[in-house]
């Protein structure tokens, strides 16, 4: 039987409950994703999941317990799960679409360590269009060709979607689910949130625009990929990352607890 972690097993990183010094930080990093997706308003209710796999293991991963909101979300009360669904530590309040979702990605690409899905409703408008999104700032040429797609099959509930959500997002930053919401992934806590940061917002970028009815200037894919070329000067998350992480301290430091 799964134990029941609480803050004091936590006391001090790695010294209850076999939780390691790595283990810890990690989950204080992916702590800090769920508050900073409520902030930035990616969360949906108790609903959406943010994964991280657990330093030293091929598929073990860190998962909010369903039922809590974002800002409820703390480094003590994170579940670890493996990769066939068992709760190794928490209670058993596993959200079966998260385990579906995140365990296709982490069972298939162990460079993706960090792993977001969301409903943000900033963006959501642009995962019904046909022809998915459209470059047209600067800022979205981080992105260029590193968004892929994932046909809706309607709700993540059996196993056999996995193996489709590990194809579509295999070489890509970020994945567009039609119908349905996003997923972010990166090595760092700090480079998966800021790709789904520029993802939404390139989608909301595009709806604006199109709602002026106005004649749109897409440049040109010479353009684009140069740009792409240019940011790569500037890795996503490494500068942002430190900042996030006071941002969140000065609204709420309980989640590293």
């Amino acid at each position: 039987m799964a134990k029941e972690l609480n803050a004091d097993d936590f006391a001090t990183a790695g010294g209850h409950a076999n939780i390691s010094s790595e283990e810890w930080q990690a989950r204080v990093d992916l702590a800090a994703l769920y508050r900073l997706a409520n902030m930035y308003h990616y969360d949906d209710l108790i609903w959406n999941h943010i994964t991280m796999r657990v330093p030293g293991t091929d598929h073990q991963f860190l998962l909010n317990r369903f039922g809590l909101l974002y800002n409820e979300v703390t480094a003590s009360n994170l579940i670890k799960i493996d990769e066939t669904g068992k709760v190794l530590y928490g209670p058993s309040d596993v959200n079966t679409a998260g385990f579906v979702i995140h365990s296709a990605i982490h069972n298939a690409h162990h460079d993706m360590k960090v792993v977001l899905h969301a409903h943000a409703p900033a963006g959501l408008a642009i995962t019904a269009l046909k022809d998915g999104l459209d470059f047209l700032t600067q800022d979205a040429s981080m992105l260029y060709g590193d968004i892929g797609y994932h046909d809706w099959e309607g709700l993540s509930l059996t196993l056999e979607e996995r193996d489709r959500l590990a194809a579509n997002i295999k070489g890509k930053k970020c994945l567009i689910m039609r119908n349905h919401g996003f997923l972010a992934v990166g090595e760092t806590a700090g480079e998966a949130f800021m790709n789904l940061y520029y993802t939404i917002r390139a989608c909301r970028v595009m709806i604006d625009a199109l709602s002026t009815g106005l004649p749109l200037d897409k440049s040109t894919k010479d353009i684009w990929n140069l740009a792409h070329r240019q940011y790569n000067d500037f890795p996503l998350g490494k500068y942002e990352w430190p900042a996030l992480l006071r941002q969140v301290e000065r609204v709420d430091p309980l989640y590293k607890y």
